[in-house]
């Protein structure tokens, strides 16, 4: 394939047409994109791993309600300290 992409880059310096450029990279992106059965294996990373990455988002969530109720929290007393138009 080497070969290929140097011809293609040749034909490029020469100021010939660069269809067979643009198809090379086309085809180099699709062989190196992961399948679409790697892409949506859950599996692949064992339980342990996603045992891990539950528990980190678990976390992550937990504090993001705890800032939203203690938001919530201080915007309902501010209304509550102001006066009625």
């Amino acid at each position: 394939m080497d070969a290929i992409a140097r011809r293609a880059e040749m034909s490029s310096i020469k100021g010939h047409d660069t269809s067979l450029q643009a198809a090379l990279a086309a085809l180099e992106a699709a062989v190196s994109a992961p399948s679409p059965a790697d892409r949506f294996n859950i599996d692949r990373d064992g339980p342990a791993k996603r045992a891990i990455k539950l528990r980190a988002l678990q976390q992550r969530f937990q504090k993001l309600n705890e800032y939203c109720d203690e938001a919530a929290a201080e915007i309902r007393a501010s209304l509550a300290r102001t006066p009625p138009r």
